[in-house]
């Protein structure tokens, strides 16, 4: 009876230790692969100067600022498809320029520089068009999608 009693001990204690191996093995590729998608979607963080990164940042958010003062004058009730595509190239090129300046130790941060979402809290024309056209967008590939769907 004591011998099973060790032998269940020791097929436990084995089965533990697998798992743990398995787990801590399981977590080093997860970091490895995170890694790896960081570099993907941030290739260039590393390889411009800090000053490049700055500029960029300040070029992207000077026409977004730029678009927003031109619907605040014209009262416009739409965005433009380049005006869309100026807005995903620039929150792309803004949040690399902010995540580059993060990795170098060059960003300062608020009060001097704002992240992606405080950007967009100064930019309420901008969010609040590009936010209904995405919304009449995906309303369209809806409506299309159920229009191709066959009647049950």
């Amino acid at each position: 009876m004591d011998n099973f009693f060790l032998l269940v001990i020791a097929v436990l204690f084995i089965l533990l230790a697998g798992f743990l191996i398995f787990y801590f093995q399981t977590q080093q590729s997860f970091q490895e692969i995170t890694d790896k998608l960081e570099e993907i979607q941030h290739p260039h963080g590393s390889m411009l100067s800090s000053e490049t990164l700055k500029r960029e940042l300040a070029l992207h958010h000077d026409k977004l600022v730029l678009l927003e003062a031109d619907i605040s004058k014209n009262k416009r009730e739409s965005l433009l498809e380049e005006e869309l595509k100026m807005f995903d190239v620039a929150r792309h090129q803004i949040k690399a320029s902010i995540a580059g300046l993060k990795s170098s130790g060059e960003w300062i941060g608020r009060p001097f520089e704002y992240e992606w979402a405080e950007m967009l809290d100064r930019l309420p024309n901008v969010l609040s068009l590009y936010r209904k056209s995405e919304a009449d967008k995906r309303a369209q590939e809806l409506e299309q999608d159920q229009g191709t769907r066959p009647a049950n």
